[in-house]
This record gives structure tokens, C-alpha cells and sequence, in this order.
């Protein structure tokens, strides 16, 4: 076989490692977040997929608490974590279900004392990976 033949038998072979340690690997994780609709972002939820942990941030002054709302793949929710402590504040959730499974939540603003989740101030849902 000729040395120009060898480079990309090498490279091609590379590259197939590569591919296979891409597919050999665990379902990868993302980490995500999500705001509510307004443009300042008054409440923020993030979600880190390692141990399910979710944080709910009020970051506006506004008298308003932010809210988590989540669904699970069990056909459960919306499920809600609350954060009524104030501009710039923030609560952590820590969840348990199995790792792959999904999760899907939004960002939303409320009224704690009424349990009232005020539907117009609601980020776009996403939907996550433990």
C-alpha cells in the first residue's frame, strides 16, 4: 500500500474512534434555563440536569413571586415551586426521577398569598434531560 493510501486509512480510522466514542457515551445532559415573558426576565428558573435541581430567581422588584411550573413524564403537573422571598432572591428545588428522563417547565410570575399564576407573564416551556 502507498503512503498516499495510508493518510486517510488513518484519518478515516480517526475519525470512526471519534464517532464511536460520541455513541458509546451516556445520553448527554443539558443544563437549561428559561425566563419569564417580559423583557427585564422578573423571574428566572434554571435546570441542572445532574441531581435534578431546579432554581427559582425573582429578580425584579415588582411584587410579584416567581414560579416554577413542571410536568413530568408520568402525565403529573404542572407541579409548582414558589419563590416569594423577594428581589433577588433565590429557591432551590432538588428532585428526584430516573436519569434520561425528561422534564418539561416554564417560568411564570404569581401571587403567592392566592396561589394565583398570572398565565400572561409565563416563559415558553422547555423541556430538559435528567
Amino acid at each position: 500500500m502507498s503512503k498516499r493510501h495510508r493518510f486517510p486509512l488513518i484519518v478515516g480510522g480517526a475519525a470512526l474512534a471519534a464517532a464511536f466514542t460520541v455513541a458509546a457515551a451516556p445520553q448527554a445532559a443539558a443544563d437549561s434555563s428559561r425566563c419569564t415573558s417580559d423583557s427585564a426576565c422578573a423571574g428566572k428558573v434554571t435546570f441542572q440536569s445532574y441531581g435534578e435541581v431546579f432554581k427559582v430567581y425573582d429578580q425584579r422588584g415588582d411584587g410579584h413571586s416567581a414560579v416554577l411550573l413542571y410536568w413530568l413524564p408520568d402525565g403529573s403537573g404542572p407541579h409548582y415551586v414558589w419563590n416569594h422571598s423577594g428581589n433577588g432572591s433565590v429557591v432551590t428545588a432538588n428532585l428526584e426521577f430516573p436519569e434520561g428522563d425528561w422534564v418539561t417547565y416554564r417560568a411564570c410570575l404569581g401571587e403567592y398569598g392566592q396561589r394565583q399564576i398570572l398565565e400572561s407573564t409565563c416563559g415558553s416551556p422547555t423541556t430538559d434531560y435528567a
